[in-house]
């Protein structure tokens, strides 16, 4: 069984270097559930996508801080050399009434190396809205061996957001494209609905909720009038047209690129991206460089347009995606973001996630091992 912790920077990275080896928490009904040989993802709380891996190898229970401390020197407990441990700081986390009733934990663990797995944009778009359909992603995730996924499907299943997508009906192909059936067939409170049934199932690995937003700057305020009393999990902005124009269909040629510069069509994209990202909205950017999917050459270096998406994201404390969907769903030779981007994302630190944009149970997982090690420099 696999339980998730946060913990804050300064014990992540005593973990993360070996030295503390004993979490301290109160043993409450949650811990209880924890047993020996179970794993432990620890979540940087600056990040929760920075994770260390622990496996449960004992489990010590007293009555309270004074007699636990006991079992444990000071640096197993996440003390500096010569620093004095005292019980008394945990006092400052748990209230006495509390120790007094559950009785406190020490979890002795042993850290892995090995990543924590997680994809992070999938959909549910050519299926029902069903607990069955969510455990055949589930099952085939497990069987990749991944440790979390997140759904999130596209505003433009929901009927709240069809305003939002009004003037792509300027083009013919795109009306048309609106119509398919399965463009605004459900609404929020089915999803939500959704969402609360498998929330109660007792799952292999954790899942999370959230939106892919279409985002435009001329509906924005419009997104924060439907989107301010959600509650999802998350929310991932997304640019899938520019100007009113889509860009990565099989019509986009005709409307877009063969009657526009194509070096104003990436301004103008991350013109887009940069007011996605200042909006505030999200947590989220999908695949930040998806214009490379057409296959133009921009005519112009893009290495000061990625710093400043980057400044954005690192201000807004917003991830940016590593999407492996742009690989094996087009055949595109990077999996994910450009190697020049990726570059510059971690120069500014960046927080990064990676994605399959599955659309199919079976591409659940899909090169999010090889996209993992990849953001990583290449070291398994």
């Amino acid at each position: 069984m696999a339980h998730d912790m946060n913990l804050y920077e300064e014990p992540f990275q005593m973990i993360r270097n070996g030295t503390k080896t004993v979490e301290l928490r109160l043993n409450d009904e949650k811990r209880r559930k924890i047993h020996i040989g179970d794993q432990i993802f620890f979540h940087n709380s600056s990040d929760e996508y920075d994770v260390i891996r622990c496996k449960v190898i004992n489990l010590v229970r007293e009555d309270d801080f004074y007699r636990l401390y006991e079992h444990f020197s000071p640096v197993e407990m996440g003390y500096e050399e010569g620093e004095k441990a005292d019980p008394a700081d945990m006092y400052e986390y748990y209230p006495k009434e509390k120790i007094d009733e559950y009785g406190v934990l020490g979890i002795v663990i042993e850290k892995s190396d090995d990543p924590y797995l997680v994809d992070s944009h999938m959909h549910l778009e050519y299926g029902p809205l069903s607990t069955d359909y969510v455990m055949a992603f589930v099952s085939e995730a497990v069987k990749k061996g991944l440790d979390e996924i997140d759904i999130l499907d596209h505003t433009h299943r929901f009927r709240e957001f069809e305003a939002c997508y009004e003037d792509l009906r300027r083009y013919e192909q795109q009306d048309v494209w609106l119509h398919q059936k399965t463009k605004f067939c459900n609404t929020l409170d089915d999803y939500r609905k959704l969402i609360a049934e498998v929330k109660q199932m007792d799952l292999p690995i954790r899942v999370k909720f959230g939106l892919e937003v279409c985002y435009t700057e001329n509906t924005e305020d419009l997104l924060k009038d439907i989107l301010k009393d959600t509650d999802f999990d998350f929310l991932t902005g997304a640019i899938h047209s520019v100007d009113g124009i889509l860009y990565d269909m099989s019509f986009s040629d005709g409307l877009l690129w063969d009657q526009k510069d194509t070096g104003e069509i990436y301004r103008r994209y991350y013109e887009i991206a940069l007011s996605l990202i200042r909006s505030g909205l999200f947590d989220r950017f999908a695949h930040p460089d998806q214009l490379k999917l057409a296959g133009r050459d921009p005519g112009y270096d893009l290495s000061d347009t990625y710093h400043r998406i980057a400044e954005a994201l690192k201000q807004m404390d917003m991830y940016g995606e590593n999407n492996s969907g742009i690989a094996y769903r087009y055949g595109h030779q990077d999996i994910g973001i450009s190697d020049e981007m990726l570059k510059i994302f971690k120069e500014h630190k960046v927080k990064m996630i990676t994605a399959s944009d599955a659309h199919k149970p079976e591409d659940v997982g899909t090169l999010i091992r090889e996209a993992t090690f990849r953001a990583r420099g290449g070291q398994e």
